[in-house]
């Protein structure tokens, strides 16, 4: 292992071969005398920042390593932390990009519209759907197709016909 990517996907790694959970692997830890929140255990994998050298051993031990083993995690993570970065060259030539090819038969790619303007859109179909019912309503009501009273009245004819 060489960069902390690298050293981070072993612990992924570690992690996987162990089989156990967050929670698992944090009772083991406790169980070695490390403290580790499975938080903590979690929220480190998902980075890829070397993570301090205690929480590397407490993680190790969860995973059911041993001592020594464990150990070796710490002085690896130590090995990537203290690398010295490549330098940057003094100059660097320039990088010539051609201008892409455009042809007029190419559609044009059109972006996603933004979340805001998705949400305004069912906003406005919402109210418009709001509208129509009125509307509908209003005229079924002023024609007299159907009235919310005519219903009941023949709910009450039909109880009194019955024996």
């Amino acid at each position: 292992m060489r960069t902390g990517a690298e050293f981070m996907s072993g612990l992924r790694r570690l992690k996987a071969w162990s089989g156990r959970s967050y929670r698992e692997i944090q009772a083991r830890a406790q169980r070695a005398g490390h403290a580790l929140p499975y938080s903590t255990a979690a929220g480190m994998l998902k980075r890829e920042t070397l993570p301090r050298e205690q929480v590397v051993e407490a993680f190790a031990r969860g995973c059911g390593l041993g001592a020594e083993q464990a150990s070796a995690w710490v002085a690896a993570r130590k090995r990537v932390a203290t690398q010295v970065a490549p330098t940057p060259q003094a100059e660097v030539a320039p990088v010539l990009v051609a201008e892409p090819v455009r042809t007029p038969e190419a559609e044009p790619v059109r972006a996603r519209p933004s979340r805001r303007r998705r949400w305004v859109a069912a906003v406005l179909v919402a109210a418009g759907l709001v509208g129509v019912t009125a509307t509908v309503t209003a005229a079924v009501t002023t024609t007299g197709a159907v009235t919310p009273g005519a219903a009941q009245q023949e709910e009450t004819d039909v109880q009194e016909i019955e024996p």
